[in-house]
């Protein structure tokens, strides 16, 4: 498809949207990423994270994340969203997660398909499996120093299908403060695990409640944009600003599941 008709698609579903009082809240010209910028292609977490049916696929590696517990405020919010584009007919294109893997990555760790510093640590040999890294950062974190009150502030910043392709909520640390707070954090684990991915210093917070595994049409879009937009209201009513717990050292053999295995800070637990 050339540039000039997915401009033009762009320009009539921004139309059409803003005449049923629905804006899509972005340039004409911004791309709409649940449908394919290029012929013949895929979206880009299929055959990586989920199979074209929706299915988990195997996806290994660890992270370090701020776990939302079920039956919560903030829990119930997500859940209440997720539940609302269940019952959409776009659905069909997402696959939803469960609730219970609801996550904020407060830092990347490593996955098994990339192997290369600086997503890799150069300590670590290229061909060692993830759980040799996974020792490795266990025994680099042990005496990592993080306060026992230490908690991340955020707030919702926004729900765009011009921005991800996925079901997935844009967060931001909920001042200037915390912004220092959690990406000092950030720098001090980079170098203490040896690791630091490109994008670092730009790294977009988000809590991810589906991934995208099949291309939208622009009727599915367009609804998809709407119900955006009015779950984005939703939350930004609902939660304002909200409290993360300390973030937690976990590994995850897909994206259904995440193994919790010490919070930051402290001493692996055992008897």
């Amino acid at each position: 498809m050339t540039n000039v008709k997915l401009l033009r698609r762009a320009f009539l579903l921004q139309a059409c949207a803003m005449t049923t009082g629905v804006a899509l809240a972005a340039s004409p010209a911004s791309p709409l990423l649940t449908m394919p910028q290029h012929k013949g292609t895929r979206p880009s977490d299929v055959n990586r994270k989920f199979f074209e049916n929706g299915k988990a696929r195997p996806f290994a590696g660890n992270t370090i994340i701020s776990q939302i517990p079920l039956r919560t405020p903030l829990s119930d919010a997500l859940t209440t969203v997720r539940n609302t584009l269940a019952a959409q007919e776009f659905s069909q294109c997402l696959s939803l997660l469960p609730p219970s893997s609801y996550h904020m990555t407060v830092f990347e760790g490593v996955i098994d398909e990339q192997r290369k510093p600086p997503f890799w640590p150069v300590e670590v040999a290229k061909d060692g499996s993830v759980q040799t890294c996974t020792d490795y950062f266990t025994e680099r974190l042990i005496d990592f120093d993080l306060d026992d009150e230490f908690e991340l502030r955020m707030q919702v910043d926004d729900f765009n299908v011009h921005k991800d392709s996925g079901a997935t909520i844009r967060l931001v640390p909920a001042s200037v403060q915390e912004n220092k707070k959690i990406r000092d954090l950030r720098d001090r684990l980079a170098q203490r695990l040896g690791i630091r991915a490109p994008d670092h210093d730009q790294y977009g917070f988000h809590i991810s409640l589906g991934y995208l595994v099949k291309w939208m049409t622009d009727a599915q879009t367009l609804e998809y944009a709407a119900v955006q937009q009015k779950c984005l209201t939703f939350l930004r009513e609902t939660l304002e600003v909200f409290a993360l717990d300390a973030p937690r050292f976990c590994t995850f053999n897909d994206m259904l599941t995440f193994d919790d295995k010490f919070a930051i800070g402290k001493q692996p637990e055992t008897i």
